[in-house]
């Protein structure tokens, strides 16, 4: 189990698109995950929640990643309790190609092995 602070931001006036720049400039600030629900605000406006999963050194960086990248004006954050699988990238061979596969592992078993997005749309 581990400690780890979950960020949360509403943007409401900012094209959709942009989030892709978001998502990579927060990533490679060394969150941990990133991901945005959409959502209803007030006076019917849709928008977008962006939530960001990091450790806590990280908070200043991410917030300051959100505040100048996207067109938020806030940031909530709070600590939030985790357990993570075991995981391991192995490489399987399928028709010539190789692809890296995630093993998760809980309790000493496997319980789910994945093979890599990306490695599956280039093969």
């Amino acid at each position: 189990m581990e400690t780890l602070w979950q960020l949360e931001a509403n943007i409401d006036d900012m094209n959709p698109q942009n989030m892709e720049y978001v998502f990579d400039r927060i990533l490679k600030a060394g969150a941990n995950d990133v991901w945005a629900m959409p959502m209803l605000m007030k006076k019917g406006r849709m928008a977008s929640m962006l939530c960001v999963l990091c450790r806590r050194e990280l908070i200043e960086t991410v917030i300051s990643v959100i505040v100048r990248e996207t067109t938020s004006i806030g940031v909530r954050y709070f600590p939030v309790s985790r357990l993570a699988c075991e995981r391991l990238i192995t490489t399987v061979r399928i028709d010539g190609r190789d692809l890296h596969c995630k093993v998760c592992r809980y309790g000493g078993k496997v319980i789910n092995i994945s093979a890599e997005y990306d490695d599956c749309r280039a093969a």
